[in-house]
Formats: structure tokens, sequence, C-alpha cells
């Protein structure tokens, strides 16, 4: 496995300990959110282990920057939450920088693969886990994919979250 992904991972758990997705560690979306960021390269693999930690934890951008670079931390910044309002709002807020961001940009390109990753990540558990949420991002899809895809990006990613949000449970669960 390579250093810095190592670095990553090993990071993400420390600043992540003690906290569940679901009923699990939360280091298992994290794992789930790298896997299928895999195929995009290594640097892709760092963001998706790393693209809760700005959120969820005291993590601070320099601290990204001093451990992984400008071009990581500035990915992660895109995938940040932002910190005032409701979920409406807040997924308003990230859609329109999503929007605005350019995928010739490295750091941008990996903000919106990572995302779509981590969305399919999200959608593939609520189905499984809890249809309440797995409802919430039906509805939100429609807005989601107009800010976050981009043709030719990542393709087989969107191929899958677009066929489990219309499909929902119309097709057996895997």
């Amino acid at each position: 496995m390579n250093d810095r992904l190592m670095l990553a991972k090993t990071f993400a758990r420390a600043r992540h300990e003690g906290q569940r997705y679901g009923e699990f560690p939360y280091h298992v979306h994290l794992d789930d959110v790298e896997k299928l960021a895999q195929p995009f390269g290594i640097n892709a693999m760092i963001v998706a282990q790393l693209h809760d930690v700005l959120e969820d934890t005291t993590t601070s951008v320099d601290e990204l920057v001093q451990d992984f670079g400008d071009k990581i931390a500035l990915s992660v910044s895109y995938l940040t939450d932002p910190v005032a309002g409701d979920r409406g709002e807040k997924k308003r807020q990230l859609n329109q920088r999503f929007l605005q961001l350019d995928e010739t940009d490295e750091a941008a390109k990996l903000a919106l693969i990572v995302k779509a990753c981590d969305r399919l990540s999200n959608v593939k558990a609520c189905r499984l886990f809890h249809p309440e949420k797995f409802v919430m991002y039906q509805k939100e899809h429609s807005e989601f994919r107009k800010a976050a895809y981009r043709y030719g990006l990542c393709e087989m990613i969107w191929w899958e979250l677009d066929m489990l949000i219309e499909v929902g449970d119309k097709i057996a669960r895997y």
C-alpha cells in the first residue's frame, strides 16, 4: 500500500475515532468510498479517506495541507458541507459549489469523483439499512446530479448511482 494512502487511513481513523456510520465504525464508510475511488488513482483514494474529516472532526485545512499538500486539502475542503443552515440549505450551498468547479483543475476533479463515490456508498448503505434516508437521497438526486455530474469523469459510478436511485426497491437487494 502506498505510504500516503496509509497515512490518510491512519489519520482518518484517528480523527473519526468513536464515530459511527449507522451501526458500523466510521472507517467502514471511508474504506467503501476508497474502494469505489480506486480506479481513479491514489489521490482519489486519499481524498476518499479524508473526505469527511473537516466536516465531522476538529481537523483544520492547515493540518491537511501540512500532511497531504495543497491539492488534497483543497479537494477535501470542496467536499465539506457548509456550517450554517439545515440539511436542505447546506445541500443547496454545496451543490452551488459543485456547479462552479472546473473539472480540468485536479483538486476539483478529485472532489467531483469522490463526491460521486461517497453518494453511491451512502445510497447503497441506506437502501439496505435505512429506507427513510434512501428516500431522502432519491428526492435530492436530480439537483445533486445537475451540480456534481461531469460527462466522462466517472461514468460507471454515476451509472450505478442513477440505476439505484431510479429502481429503488423494485429490484432484489444485493
